[in-house]
């Protein structure tokens, strides 16, 4: 009898990865905001979440002088609320916008408002409410901030990582990367170095750019980690110029145990990767110095098998377009997602990377008033085109909201005016019309 139920049990797992793995999504593409959100240089980062509890899903981008607006769906009753403005940056940049996460105390928490100065976050007054007067303030341990992209892990702890604005000895070059840390919920912070690649000798090439990072909770007898990938960028040898430049794709994993940083093959490389570290253990592709422009792009993205494989979303430029890397266990193997015309740029500058399976993944490309629908079933060793999203209306990003419901699964937001202070640009939501499935949980 135990026997039986054990098989079925397993069956029943098998055929829940199936369906994972294959079900193809269509969507509804609705305006929720008119004239509500700016030009930004935001990547993939977390931007909303829905949860059970009191069924709601809650949102945030960024709006007029840079500000962190936030909106909330009630699904009981198909509302969507006001947009409320939480977050006040101090100075209007494309880069000030904000990510946003749940806290183990069920208060919402948005980083933001920071391009080469010090971040800032917003905190709700009370669990799972807009309501109120939101605490809005600096994290002084952050300074000299861009490119936040916070994470929560199991035990509820921050890490934001970001990239710093350092320039040591003068040098527009110098931009290495960083996290700050709270065990607290924000109260207190703790910084900490990660990838340092100042000075280079070779090309000068010290900035780090990056897109998406995930955090893997712990299974499979591995710890948890958070998987970083990203590319180096600057001027080249005997200049020093800021992102003039861009090559090679590099990896590593933060080992949240000990916040020491590991290569793929499992290296303890310390607290902090240095340059010579950098290429040694960590380069995935060396891409040569460029004749021009950025050879792997500005957005490189990493997502994770759930053997704890990574696989790293960029734009190839040496092989012509995106595609990924995977490693399998042994080596980096390489994949193009799609091949643009000699005149199509919608298939550069990676957008969202969505996990769907143990080794399943999904790609949503913006593609002019199209979003592009990628996946994969063997952790990109081959991707096919899925579905297209019609969204009647230029797109700029796309982002996959964490544990959505199919009524709200995408956050979009409309391309266009060339502002970066009057909200000109509408905000968007992709409804699942078929082939929902809920977020993949996977198995520890």
């Amino acid at each position: 009898m135990f026997q039986k139920l054990y098989s079925t049990s397993i069956l029943i797992v098998l055929l829940s990865c199936f369906v994972q793995a294959t079900a193809q999504q269509t969507f509804l593409v609705s305006k929720i905001s008119e004239d509500a959100n700016i030009r930004s240089d935001q990547r993939p980062i977390p931007i909303g979440f829905y949860d059970k509890s009191v069924d709601k899903t809650f949102v945030t981008w960024m709006g007029a002088n840079s500000q962190a607006i936030i909106k909330v769906l009630d699904h009981t009753t198909n509302t969507w609320s006001a947009d409320k403005a939480v977050g006040l940056s101090t100075f209007v940049d494309k880069h000030n916008y904000p990510g946003m996460l749940k806290g183990c105390d069920n208060r919402i928490y948005i980083f933001y408002g920071c391009h080469n100065s010090t971040m800032r976050m917003a905190v709700s007054p009370g669990p799972l409410s807009v309501d109120g007067e939101w605490k809005d303030q600096f994290i002084n341990e952050a300074e000299r901030a861009s490119y936040p992209a916070p994470v929560v892990t199991t035990e509820g702890n921050f890490y934001v990582f970001y990239r710093d604005t350092r320039k040591n000895q003068g040098h527009e070059d110098d931009r290495p990367y960083q996290f700050v840390k709270s065990t607290d919920n924000g109260k207190t912070w703790k910084r900490q170095m990660v990838i340092d690649p100042h000075p280079r000798t070779t090309d000068n090439m010290c900035e780090v750019y990056n897109g998406k990072v995930s955090y893997q909770p712990a299974m499979n007898g591995k710890p948890a980690r958070v998987h970083i990938a990203w590319t180096i960028a600057g001027e080249k040898l005997g200049k020093h110029a800021h992102a003039t430049y861009g090559r090679n794709v590099y990896y590593a994993y933060l080992n949240t145990a000990n916040d020491h940083m590991y290569n793929v093959q499992g290296k303890d490389l310390g607290e902090t990767i240095d340059n010579e570290e950098m290429d040694k253990y960590c380069q995935v592709l060396d891409t040569g110095i460029p004749e021009k422009g950025h050879l792997a792009g500005l957005q490189v993205s990493a997502q994770y098998c759930d053997n704890g494989d990574p696989v790293i979303y960029f734009d190839n430029q040496v092989a012509g377009g995106p595609g990924t890397a995977t490693w399998t266990g042994k080596q980096w193997t390489f994949s193009q997602i799609d091949k643009p015309n000699a005149d199509d740029r919608e298939l550069r500058d990676p957008r969202e990377f969505e996990k769907t399976g143990a080794r399943s993944f999904r790609i949503y490309k913006p593609a002019g008033k199209n979003i592009k629908v990628y996946k994969t079933d063997n952790a990109g060793e081959t991707w096919a085109l899925e579905t297209v999203i019609n969204a009647d209306v230029e797109v700029d990003r796309v982002y996959v909201i964490k544990n959505a419901r199919p009524e709200a699964k995408l956050l979009i937001t409309e391309a266009g005016d060339r502002t970066i202070d009057k909200a000109q640009r509408d905000v968007y939501i992709g409804k699942v019309t078929s082939g929902y499935v809920a977020e993949y949980a996977p198995l520890k």
